[in-house]
């Protein structure tokens, strides 16, 4: 394990990896090597806060809630909507939108340089939702592990082929872009 004194050694290696590994996003912005340099801050902390939004009725009740997650990996402040739920007696009224907006809001107040959130490919009223905010679906993998290599019920997680041309989905297969991808 590197000590704390020599994570600078391995800037060089991260501008090469973003570097070879950009021309694979299109529709990301290409940096050059300075750029990335400059936008790289390798630190040997990782820096959270959460942040819970939430709305609710005439009476005071809860009908919804949205939470967000700020964290610094050391490369850029990212923000995640954690959870976000409605109460299915109080859909279709605008709730979602307001908080996920607030969410937005949060990410912009704070200088977040990504967002992103996580949900399945079938939901279709979250997808909805989501995109009307400004996200995006992304074109990264992710390969989930999990202890003892097995998942929930103590068996692997199904493969999940999304079919030529469509993209895999989000909960199981997505990853949200790096600082650097955007």
């Amino acid at each position: 394990m590197l000590a704390e004194s020599e994570l600078r050694l391995i800037k060089p290696l991260l501008v090469e990896l973003q570097l070879h590994e950009q021309p694979h996003y299109a529709d990301h912005p290409q940096l050059s090597p300075g750029q990335i340099d400059e936008a790289l801050d390798v630190r040997p902390t990782f820096e959270g806060e959460n942040v819970v939004f939430a709305c609710r009725d005439g009476q005071g009740d809860l009908t919804g809630f949205c939470w967000v997650v700020l964290f610094d990996p050391g490369t850029g402040l990212e923000g995640e909507l954690a959870e976000v739920y409605v109460a299915e007696a109080h859909r279709g009224r605008g709730v979602g939108e307001a908080l996920v907006r607030r969410a937005v809001e949060l990410f912009e107040q704070r200088g977040v340089t990504l967002g992103y959130v996580w949900t399945r490919a079938d939901n279709e009223p979250a997808l909805r939702l989501y995109r009307g905010a400004g996200f995006e679906p992304t074109q990264q993998l992710v390969l989930t592990w999990y202890p003892g290599g097995v998942g929930a019920g103590g068996r692997r997680p199904p493969a999940q082929d999304p079919g030529p041309g469509a993209e895999a989905p989000p909960a199981s297969g997505q990853r949200p872009p790096t600082k650097l991808d955007r």
